[in-house]
């Protein structure tokens, strides 16, 4: 399931920069200021942070940084230059020049929610990841900035790692409270599921599955989270979208046959799996269950030839020695 929890909490994942030449600089939205030489290097380095920004925005990454690094040498206490440069190391892959900078930013500007949020990113990316330092900087940049969303989805994430089930359900249900979207509820509902808190994570992955669209492999990830949490109609509902959309993937039937199965379809149930079959004909899950449920409506020659078929195909797999198991109990009755 991890791979499915990480949030993207880095504030922009964008391609690395390529190897065309930068394009002309862009235009100002003013002219730097007059005055004596003070005032001349102040709008050289609001000039060069400008043109930084722009060049970031277009992805030209290393002609950012290049006016990143005029602009910082002007000026080192902007912070959000900082920031910006951190983006641009990351882009590097310099992950600990990025941490520096933004280390250097929040010093400046303590509440610099980019900052804050990229650098929780980089510590909750490592391995093992450093949830004590993400939540630190978190805490402290909402204290200048309360309400982040971004922030408070991150601060949740790195409070879900510690196991701090209260903590991080706070931050995410405020987090809700000022953004609500599929992002947040999945990241909640994966947060409690990860605690084994199924039932908790219910209401907000039905919040998930009325916002879906058309994305197969959400979905699917939704319906084993609504088995888990015992809400089988949801977890068929579920799969007859995911199915819909591409019925190709075998396990997808028999994991809306087992929620069927939950419900009292049993016919419902085999019928999935006579489909996974038919998609996969050596899928052995498929038979291994289709037997279950022939035995269960009480067609016992058919479900031993089923639990043949899963042997045959499972071999020496946890199914198949289930399987094996399951087809002695199933030849007694049949021998009775």
């Amino acid at each position: 399931m991890r791979a499915f929890l990480l949030p993207c909490i880095t504030a922009l994942l964008l391609s690395a920069c390529g190897s065309t030449p930068p394009p002309k600089d862009p235009d100002l939205v003013a002219d730097p200021p007059l005055g004596g030489s003070e005032g001349i290097n102040e709008g050289a380095a609001q000039t060069d942070f400008q043109r930084a920004v722009a060049y970031i925005d277009k992805e030209q990454y290393a002609a950012g940084k290049v006016h990143l690094e005029r602009a910082l040498k002007a000026s080192p206490d902007n912070a959000e230059a900082h920031a910006y440069m951190g983006l641009v190391l990351e882009k590097e892959n310099d992950l600990a020049g990025a941490e520096k900078s933004y280390l250097a930013a929040l010093q400046i500007k303590p509440g610099l929610a980019a900052a804050a949020q990229n650098l929780a990113a980089i510590y909750l990316s490592t391995s093992p990841p450093r949830a004590d330092d993400a939540i630190k900087y978190l805490r402290a940049a909402l204290e200048k900035t309360p309400g982040d969303v971004g922030m408070l989805r991150n601060l949740g994430y790195a409070l879900g790692l510690k196991g701090d089930v209260e903590g991080a359900s706070k931050a995410y249900e405020t987090a809700i409270a000022k953004g609500d979207n599929v992002e947040v509820r999945f990241e909640y509902a994966a947060m409690l599921a990860e605690a084994k808190q199924h039932e908790k994570a219910v209401p907000h992955l039905k919040k998930v599955l009325e916002g879906t669209k058309d994305d197969p492999a959400m979905l699917v990830t939704v319906g084993r989270m609504f088995g888990y949490g015992k809400a089988f109609g949801d977890c068929v509902a579920a799969f007859d979208r995911a199915i819909k959309l591409k019925g190709t993937d075998p396990e997808w039937f028999v994991r809306r046959g087992t929620c069927k199965h939950e419900l009292g379809d049993e016919a419902g149930a085999l019928a999935d799996y006579q489909e996974s079959v038919k998609v996969k004909p050596d899928y052995a899950a498929g038979y291994y269950y289709m037997g279950l449920a022939q035995l269960a409506l009480q067609k016992p020659q058919s479900a031993e030839f089923s639990m043949g078929k899963a042997v045959e195909f499972g071999k020496d797999s946890p199914i198949g020695k289930a399987a094996k198991d399951k087809l002695r109990e199933i030849k007694a009755i049949n021998k009775r």
